[in-house]
Order: structure tokens, then C-alpha cells, then sequence
């Protein structure tokens, strides 16, 4: 269609431009009647160079019988003469010369556009193809660079390798001046040999030193091209570097490669073990397998006929009384464990329940000679497709550790007896003993001037402290005994806890001043709980003891506050204080933290502190740095266990 019209345009375009030569020349004619051609030739020119030859020819064609009709004499006819015939024909011959003219003319401007146009779509494609690798290369997660000539000058550095380098200005500038530590790390020397050879190279996994975006400095490995670039007449003009950062693949194969020499040396060692452990290393085998969906009775049964020692260690085989693990591969289970004994179905029976796998279990076996031996096991089965194939096992004997610890336990139960009895006999004449002491020291008071009677008030007076000291280590030793025994019993009853720290520091206060440590208690006026009495006075007797005791001559502070239904206890001293490591065992039976020789004691105050304020509900704990001194915590709750009602408290 639009070739169509295109020509239709054409010829159209003759037409007209033969009429408008028409009128022109018939308005020209009186002033130029020699020259009958004159415009014509312009319509031919038009048409032709619009059209081409087809309208230039219907011009041409029109244009002859119209200048023979209106301006060759004679006028108004189509009589030609020999004159006219031949300037007709020589208008036609110069018609189409111009014609074709016109048509090569046209055609070399329209080939001559469509090359300008080809040009132009080719420059525009090259630069947007420049430009989308300049975007590739500034946003590639490479370092990318561009040098030019032999001094290898900067002309581009993307981002990332602008933060390499700390941002720096290095457009225009040649390498050994932009980055001086490149000659050092044999960059520059490696640029110098491409540029030389026009020999690309890389370079795997260097190891160079980059920057941060925080400005900090880290070691990375990169992988690395150099590649040439040459001129439109194939010269070196410069060169283009590639580098990855690969530390990421590198630490994974040297953690892998690590994670291999571990696993090598991790076999060797487990072969070293199995062969050296003093603990039974087997594997049974179950065949045929057992299906774990039978019933556990049927299974049971099944481990005992079926399972068979396939891999076992010495020490394994030492336990049934075999020389060597060879002796004892092969062995079916019911050969190893007692079928008779209850203890084994049952562990076999926890097996099964335990998905396979049990942990620290008993079992009753028998050796060769039929001696019935215990064995400590971890067990883990083996299935597969829904069958018990085999399993892995570790067992240990502790046979001999077990009559041990019974004849420990015994002997720990005699102890206990004989502490709990001696106790008692110990105490039993010690009252008689006190009360002497006591009336010996009212018979003294009598006679005051008596020098006799004063040496004697100084001895009945280190007789009582002696008594009293006696008795304390003898109730700690009764407490003991109850305490492991289980026998500790508690009477509660209200108890003002700031009435008894008060009444303790009054007893403690003489002695505390005499040692240079005197009492700082800061108490309110009533903090009533539900509490042993007793037991609460002794707590905190222990504990203000403890603080003179090792208080090194400074002050000791007694505060007692109430928060959260809580009243809590708080014994400072400023003395030698306890080691770390001591921490965690000084509320142990028997346990001390310092020498025996300079400070005496059983060890055995904290321990029962620590046991009474459990059984009241409560906690104590301890903070302390060596020099520094020590502080002791009580926390008892004003609310017993169960009860819904708090009991009262009455700040000073």
C-alpha cells in the first residue's frame, strides 16, 4: 500500500509540475518567446526527481505535443517542421539525460542516507555496548582496572577496587605512583612482563592485604588476570586486570583439608583407644535380623538366640576371661548374658523402648568359668528397613567397684551410727560438767578479795569456754549424724529474726571488741516469720562466729532487711576473705578453706547452715575477693511453704 501511493505521489507530482511549467510558460511567453522549453525542463527536473523515470518520462511525453501545439509556429496545430522535429528531440535526449541524472543522483543521496543511518544506529549500539560494560565493569563484584602504556596509568578503577586501595585519587596516575605497595607485593612486575610479552596471566589464590570500608586492613585471597589490550593496528596499548576474592572458598578448603587431618588423626586415635581402652568396645550382629514391629517378648527372645559378638576389643574379651578379642568373636548373647536373670530381660526390654539405644545400664553376665559379673553398658542398635540388624556397645566392669562402694556404704553407715552414739555419749557428761562450773563460779562471787579465789574465777572461766566449745563441736557432730541419717526435724513457730540477730550480737559483742573486729548491726524493729527458733539462732551464731573468726581484726556488719516476702541475712566481714576456687565447696561436709593449724574447726558450721536454711525454704550464698573479706547471704521467705498468709514486719 504505501509503495502504491508512493508512486501514485509521483506521477501526480508530473502532472502538476506540467501544468504549473504550462501556465508559467504561456505567462512568459511574450517576454520570452524564443525559448518554448525553458520551464519545461524545470518539470521535468521535479518529476524526476520526486518519481524517478516514470513520471520524468509522463512529463516529457507531455510536455512535447503541448509546446509543439501552444509555442511552435505554427500555433494551435500539430505540424512539425524539420526544426521543430529537431528541437523536440533534443528537448527529449536532454529530458533523459537529466532524468537519469535526476534517478543516480536520488539513489546515491538514499544510499548515502542509509548508510549515515546505519552509521549512526552502529555508533549508537557501540556506546550503549561501551556503556553496558563500563556499568558491568563499575558493578562487577571483581577488582577491575584499566591501564594504558608502559607505566601502566590508571584509567579506570571501579568501586571496589577504589575501597581497596582506601578511596584514593588514582585516575591518571601511573600504577608506582598511585599504589606504591603494589611494586612491593610484585604487581608492578607482573604488569611490566604482559605489557612486554602480550602474554596474559593469572594467578590463583594471592594473598594480599586490602581496605575496609571501616578503614581497617584485612589479609584476603584473590584470584587474579592480566590480560592485554592492543590498538586499532594491533599494538599493546595497555592492560586490563581481573581479580575475584576467593578467601571465602579458600578458608573452607583449608578448614576442610583441617577437618580431614582431624578426622584422620580422630581415627587414629579411636583405633588407638579401642585397642588400648580398658573398657569393652563391641559390634553385634543380629542374624537374621529381627523385625522391630513383633512384640517385645518375641524380640527379646529373639536378641538372646540371634545376637552374636562379630567385633569386639581385648579388654572385651579380657572381661569373659579370653586372652584376645578373637576368642571372643563369635559368642552368641545368650552365652554372655544370664537368661535366668530378670535384670537382663528387663534391660533388654528398655533397649527396645529406648528406640534402640540405652545409656549407663546394668546387666548380669557370666565369664567362662561361670562367674557372674556386673557390666555398666551404652548400647546403640542398628536398623535398617525396619529390622535390627546389629548394634555398637561400650560395657564396663563394675563388679569390683561395686562390692567396694557397698562396703563403703557400709562403713559409711557404722561411721554415722558411731557419730550419732558417740555424740550423744559425749554430750551426756558435759551438762553435769557445765552446771559445776557453773556453781563453782557462783561460790567464787562470795568471796571476791579471796587471791585464791581469783586465780580460781580466772580457770572456772576458760573451763566454761572450753565446755562451751566442746559442746558446739559436739551438737555439730549430732547435727551431722541427723543430717545424713535423715533424722533432722524442724519446730516451727513464730520467730522475730531480728529479735535473735540482736540477741546473738549481744553475746558475740564482748568478744568481738576484744579481737578488734566489733559488731556493726543494722536490724528493724520486728521481722516475724514461721521458722525453727533454734535452728534460726544457730545459723546466725555460725555465721557471726565465722565473720570475728576470720574478720582479721576489722569490722563486721550485720544488716537484716525484708523485700519480697523474703527477710534477708547479710554478714560482712573485711578480713582474709576465700579464694575462687574455694567458692564452691566451703558449704560442703567436712570442707574448709583455710589452714586447720591457724584458724581449728571441724569444717562442719556452713555445711549445717547451709542444710538449715534449705529446710526452712531458704538459700545462703557467699561473695567474696581474697583481702577483701567475705559476705554471707540468708534469704528465709516470712511465708512457709503452703501457707497463704505473710507474716508480719515492722521496720524501725
Amino acid at each position: 500500500m504505501s509503495t502504491h501511493k508512493s508512486s501514485a505521489g509521483g506521477y501526480a507530482v508530473a502532472v502538476l509540475s506540467f501544468g504549473v511549467a504550462l501556465g508559467l510558460q504561456h505567462l512568459a511567453w511574450p517576454f520570452m518567446s524564443s525559448t518554448p522549453f525553458l520551464f519545461f525542463y524545470g518539470a521535468v527536473m521535479v518529476a524526476g526527481w520526486w518519481g524517478g523515470w516514470g513520471p520524468a518520462l509522463v512529463t516529457t511525453a507531455l510536455t512535447l505535443p503541448a509546446v509543439d501545439y501552444y509555442f511552435l509556429r505554427p500555433f494551435h496545430t500539430f505540424r512539425v517542421g524539420l526544426g521543430d522535429a529537431l528541437a523536440l528531440g533534443i528537448f527529449a535526449l536532454l529530458s533523459l539525460l537529466m532524468t537519469k541524472l535526476n534517478v543516480a543522483l536520488r539513489r546515491t543521496n538514499a544510499e548515502r542516507a542509509e548508510f549515515l543511518q546505519r552509521e549512526r544506529a552502529a555508533r549508537n549500539e557501540v556506546e550503549a555496548e561501551r556503556t553496558r560494560l563500563h556499568s558491568l565493569f563499575m558493578q562487577a563484584p571483581a577488582y577491575v582496572t584499566l591501564f594504558r602504556g608502559p607505566e601502566h596509568t590508571y584509567v579506570l578503577s571501579n568501586p571496589l577496587n577504589n575501597q581497596a586501595l582506601g578511596n584514593r585519587d588514582v585516575l591518571g596516575k601511573p600504577l608506582r605512583e598511585a599504589a606504591p605497595e603494589a611494586e612491593a607485593q610484585g604487581f608492578v612486575a607482573l604488569l611490566d612482563r604482559v605489557y612486554t610479552t602480550g602474554e596474559p596471566i593469572s594467578a590463583k589464590e594471592v594473598l594480599t592485604r586490602v581496605q575496609k570500608a571501616d578503614g581497617s586492613f584485612e589479609e584476603i585471597f584473590i584470584n587474579i588476570v592480566y590480560q592485554p589490550t592492543r590498538d586499532a593496528e594491533g599494538r599493546i596499548d595497555g592492560i586490563a586486570t581481573f581479580a575475584f576474592d576467593v578467601t571465602p572458598l579458600v578458608q573452607a578448603r583449608q578448614k576442610a583439608e583441617a577437618l580431614a587431618s582431624e578426622l584422620r588423626q580422630s581415627e587414629e586415635r579411636y583405633r588407638t583407644f579401642v585397642s588400648q581402652s580398658t573398657e569393652g568396645i563391641f559390634r553385634l550382629d543380629v542374624e537374621p535380623p529381627i523385625a522391630v514391629t513383633l512384640p517385645e517378648d518375641e524380640q527379646i527372645d529373639a536378641m538372646f538366640r540371634t545376637g552374636i559378638v562379630a567385633e569386639c576389643n581385648d579388654a572385651m574379651a579380657r572381661m569373659y576371661g579370653f586372652e584376645r578379642a578373637s576368642e571372643l568373636a563369635g559368642t552368641r548373647l545368650d552365652q554372655l548374658l544370664v537368661r535366668e536373670d530378670p535384670r537382663n530381660t528387663e534391660y533388654l526390654r528398655t533397649f527396645i523402648q529406648g528406640g534402640y539405644r540405652i545409656e549407663e545400664a546394668e546387666s548380669q553376665e557370666v565369664d567362662r568359668e561361670g562367674r557372674r559379673k556386673v557390666f555398666i553398658n551404652n548400647f546403640v542398635g542398628v536398623v535398617k528397613e525396619g529390622r535390627l540388624v546389629g548394634a555398637w556397645g561400650i560395657q564396663r566392669e563394675v563388679t569390683e567397684q561395686r562390692r567396694l562402694y557397698q562396703e563403703a556404704q557400709e562403713a559409711i553407715r557404722v561411721r554415722d551410727e558411731f557419730l550419732s552414739v558417740a555424740s550423744h555419749e559425749l554430750k551426756t557428761p558435759l551438762t553435769p560438767l557445765s552446771l559445776r562450773l557453773q556453781a563453782l563460779a557462783q561460790e567464787t562471787e562470795r568471796q571476791p578479795d579471796s587471791p585464791y579465789v581469783q586465780k580460781v574465777r580466772a580457770s572456772v572461766e576458760v573451763g566454761r569456754r572450753q565446755v562451751t566449745k566442746l559442746a558446739t563441736l559436739i551438737g555439730d557432730l549430732l547435727d551431722v549424724s541427723r543430717i545424713v541419717a535423715g533424722r533432722l526435724r524442724l519446730e516451727r513457730e513464730d520467730v522475730d529474726l531480728a529479735g535473735v540477730v540482736r540477741d546473738v550480737a549481744s553475746r558475740y559483742e564482748l568478744h568481738a571488741t576484744r579481737v578488734g573486729s566489733p559488731l556493726r548491726v543494722d536490724v528493724p524493729g520486728v521481722v516475724q516469720g514461721r521458722w525453727d527458733a533454734l535452728r534460726v539462732e544457730q545459723v546466725v551464731t555460725n555465721l557471726v562466729d565465722n565473720a570475728i573468726k576470720y574478720g582479721a581484726g576489722k569490722p563486721v556488719h550485720i544488716r537484716l532487711v525484708v523485700e519480697a516476702g523474703d527477710a534477708s541475712l547479710v554478714v560482712q566481714d573485711e578480713g582474709i576473705g576465700i579464694a575462687p576456687e574455694h567458692l564452691s565447696r566451703i558449704f560442703g561436709r567436712f570442707e574448709r578453706a583455710v589452714s586447720e593449724r591457724n584458724y581449728g574447726g571441724l569444717g562442719l558450721g556452713l555445711y549445717i547452715s547451709k542444710t538449715l536454711v534449705e529446710a526452712m525454704g531458704g538459700e545462703i550464698r557467699v561473695a567474696s575477693t581474697p583481702g577483701q573479706g567475705a559476705t554471707f547471704t540468708v534469704r528465709l521467705p516470712l511465708r512457709e511453704a503452703g501457707s497463704g498468709a505473710t507474716s508480719p514486719s515492722t521496720p524501725s
